[in-house]
């Protein structure tokens, strides 16, 4: 039996130790012999730089690309040439890693606490810092918003701020660099949507089946992966660098937030949406409506 051929994209996280990628399930499935059973050949192929991998859709090199949220959607909206296909994690909450010395949330008074700007719009932090620590942003402490999460990531790391509000895999590296997570922290800063599973309109055209399969497969992939902790863990130590600890707090602190029925739950579309472009906010069914395929929208 002939298998259809798909070249599929992902990329690292940049500024962290070794090399993180948001979904490596893939690896597995391969391996496994899960996309071959529906009728696929999968290639699982690292590509760094968000323009390179909308290239090579473009001209047909690759199929699909792996690719955050807000990077994907950015693009439909600039230039309503994608779709996409579903999404492998609707949600990845935020951790608040401090220095060794801040053992509590009021200890943070006098100190800089820094965060990304784009996933801290609406979220309550004067409410969020009195209600667990006391304190007041501006009068007890400041919070430095910054225009990425490797540079907030970096403060911290270079001692210019006592605590850093990053997503889960930097804060993994933190951990293990000394800094300690404030286990009393809300899940309140997010990044929407942290893996979108993307494709153009005019391949959606031309291969709709093959990627029916290959949404059928993957779901079975995540699943495969969640059920064999060290297979994930010893591929994260081989193919990604990772150390042993980072490797494992990967399998037990982030993979469970991926999302085995692949499909866009429309309150983090909405939340997206106003991080990406906040005139549009209201308008988030709409947009899902016209980006995503039929059935990639949980209803």
């Amino acid at each position: 039996m002939s298998l259809a051929r798909l070249n599929v994209m992902y990329g690292h996280l940049e500024g962290i130790d070794g090399k993180f990628a948001r979904d490596v399930t893939g690896y597995l499935s391969i391996d496994a012999g899960i996309y071959a059973k529906h009728s696929l050949e999968v290639s699982w192929n690292h590509v760094q730089g968000t323009e390179e991998r909308y290239r090579r859709l473009e001209s047909g090199e690759a199929q699909i690309s792996f690719v955050v949220g807000r990077a994907s959607l950015q693009h439909f909206l600039d230039t309503k040439s994608t779709r996409v296909l579903g999404c492998a994690m609707n949600s990845c909450p935020y951790l608040l890693l401090a220095d060794p010395a801040i053992k509590e949330i009021k200890n943070l008074k006098g100190q800089i606490v820094v965060c990304r700007a784009g996933p801290s719009r609406g979220v309550p932090f004067r409410r969020l810092f009195q209600q667990l620590g006391g304190i007041a942003i501006g009068h007890d402490f400041q919070i430095k918003f910054v225009g990425s999460d490797q540079e907030a990531f970096q403060t911290l790391l270079d001692k210019k701020a006592a605590a850093a509000i990053v997503p889960r895999p930097y804060g993994f590296v933190a951990e293990d660099k000394g800094f300690h997570r404030m286990l009393d922290w809300k899940d309140m800063v997010d990044d929407p949507l942290p893996i979108t599973i993307e494709t153009t309109q005019k391949l959606f055209s031309e291969r709709e089946k093959d990627f029916t399969a290959f949404l059928a497969a993957h779901r079975e992939g995540i699943l495969y992966a969640k059920a064999n902790r060290e297979k994930v863990v010893q591929l994260l130590i081989d193919k990604f660098a990772h150390y042993r600890s980072l490797a494992e707090k990967t399998f037990d602190d982030y993979l469970g937030y991926m999302n085995e029925s692949l499909q866009i739950d429309m309150l983090h579309m909405g939340k997206l949406v106003a991080q990406v472009s906040t005139d549009k906010a209201a308008n988030a069914r709409q947009i899902a409506s016209e980006w995503a395929i039929p059935g990639a929208v949980k209803t």
